[in-house]
């Protein structure tokens, strides 16, 4: 099986003017997929409110789509099945 990738994104921004001045609300999600030649597929969605910082969520599924529980760990030990880091920069969205 070949790897395959696929990613989307959108940023949405609305602003209303009241008696107390300018309100200002925004968001912006990001999903990216990755399937790799065994036919793992990793998923990695992001999503931040404004004045928020991201949250970065990856999930991994086998080859029959069945969502992988433990999740490889630097040097052989299992994680959790989700990893979810909110200490990014912005620019991490994007990769």
């Amino acid at each position: 099986m070949p790897e395959s990738y696929t990613s989307s994104s959108y940023y949405y921004s609305s602003s209303t003017n009241t008696n107390e001045g300018t309100s200002t609300t925004g968001h912006r999600y990001s999903a990216t997929s990755h399937t790799d030649p065994e036919g793992t597929t990793t998923v990695r969605t992001a999503h931040q409110d404004l004045g928020q910082p991201p949250v970065i969520e990856e999930r991994r599924y086998d080859r029959t789509g069945e969502e992988q529980l433990e999740l490889p760990a630097p040097g052989g030990t299992s994680g959790g099945g989700v990893k979810r880091i909110t200490e990014l920069d912005s620019d991490d969205l994007n990769s």
